[in-house]
């Protein structure tokens, strides 16, 4: 089951760290060197992202916390990850090979579906990758645009590892993708084991945030800052830049039952497209909420979720959505479908079980 989640709150809390100075680096790299702390309130604490690792979930989020569950989202147990700083997002393209992402320009791999896990990459890491490509480019090419390129990169060096990854996507076990804040973004064939920076391959001349990466279909499309969105026919390998339909943020995307695709993002601005990108319609939404996470459900339906707490459901979502609001709202953050109904989600207030079914006929008892 597909689903896509937002970096909105993950780069806000991000970016209150880019003031620290470079003599304050020890605060960066600190909890690069720190496991992270097992807590009784690891369960109640923000959690930013949730997913399968085969039969069991796992979600990730602040000070490094990773839970795991194996009966369904009823009980979690922490498991022990090698940093404390923010993770964002979690994949699994298999039930034992996953990956996680977060601030200071981590990536967490796990080869035991999520049970334990080991550094692959950081901030200081990607900022060398990054300089050393740039400067690769401007020796073969000595142009003003290479050496402008070459200039930021070394920048982005003496900054320290202070850059979040925001979203990540694995085509397979060796193959992905992650992107991040000011247009980082890199690429493994290996499993993780190297990456280099693919930021080359993105028109976005303006280093704009890239919040989420997504495949639908044969198509692969990354959403950013300013209504950034591209997409990629080959995997990643190359992308075009398509004429956006918003000016602002845009956080992420999520197909839909009609074939088709919505993109969703700030103040609850979401538009559908049922042609791959090429052209697109504004959704109405009364409410200018923002839209945090999405997902395809099972039945066909599409199912949205605002960072005030609420569901908004649609079967056909050109027409627009049907507001749920939860009993106890939160600011949620991503969402999985366990069938039948039934979902997790991930929240400022850790991760919860809930019963759509239970919370349409309320809501409809309620009308």
């Amino acid at each position: 089951m597909q689903r896509i989640l937002i970096g909105g709150l993950a780069l806000t809390l991000s970016l209150g760290m880019t003031g620290v100075s470079v003599a304050d680096e020890s605060v960066l790299t600190e909890p690069l060197q720190q496991s992270s702390l097992h807590s009784a309130l690891a369960q109640r604490s923000l959690m930013l992202d949730v997913t399968h690792a085969g039969n069991a979930l796992v979600a990730v989020g602040e000070r490094g916390f990773v839970l795991r569950s194996e009966d369904g989202g009823q009980s979690w147990q922490q498991v022990d990850t090698p940093v404390s700083v923010t993770l964002t997002r979690v994949v699994f393209p298999t039930p034992e090979q996953g990956w996680a992402v977060g601030h200071a320009g981590v990536v967490l791999h796990t080869g035991d579906g999520g049970r334990s896990w080991k550094l692959q990459l950081e901030g200081r890491q990607a900022s060398q990758l990054v300089v050393e490509a740039a400067q690769k480019r401007f020796e073969l090419e000595p142009n003003a645009l290479n050496e402008k390129r070459a200039s930021s990169a070394r920048s982005l060096l003496e900054d320290g590892p202070d850059k979040p990854f925001l979203d990540v996507h694995f085509f397979d076990d060796a193959h992905g993708i992650v992107v991040g804040a000011y247009g980082l973004a890199f690429a493994t064939d290996n499993g993780g084991n190297s990456w280099h920076p693919i930021d080359q391959r993105l028109e976005n001349p303006g280093a704009m945030h890239l919040y989420g990466i997504q495949q639908i279909d044969d198509k692969l499309f990354i959403v950013g800052e300013q209504g950034l969105l591209l997409r990629s026919s080959d995997q990643g390998a190359t992308f075009e830049t398509l004429t956006s339909p918003a000016t602002g943020t845009l956080f992420g995307l999520v197909p839909t039952g009609q074939h088709g695709l919505l993109a969703f993002g700030l103040r609850g601005k979401s538009y559908f497209s049922n042609d791959a990108g090429d052209s697109w319609q504004p959704v109405a939404n009364p409410s200018p909420i923002t839209i945090t996470a999405g997902t395809l459900l099972s039945d066909g339906s599409t199912l949205l979720v605002d960072e005030s707490g609420r569901l908004l459901t649609s079967k056909d979502p050109k027409h627009g959505f049907t507001a749920i609001t939860l009993p106890e709202p939160s600011y949620l953050t991503g969402l999985i479908e366990l069938g039948a109904g039934k979902l997790v989600l991930s929240s400022a207030r850790g991760v919860s079980r809930i019963n759509l079914d239970e919370l349409n006929r309320s809501a409809t008892r309620e009308q």
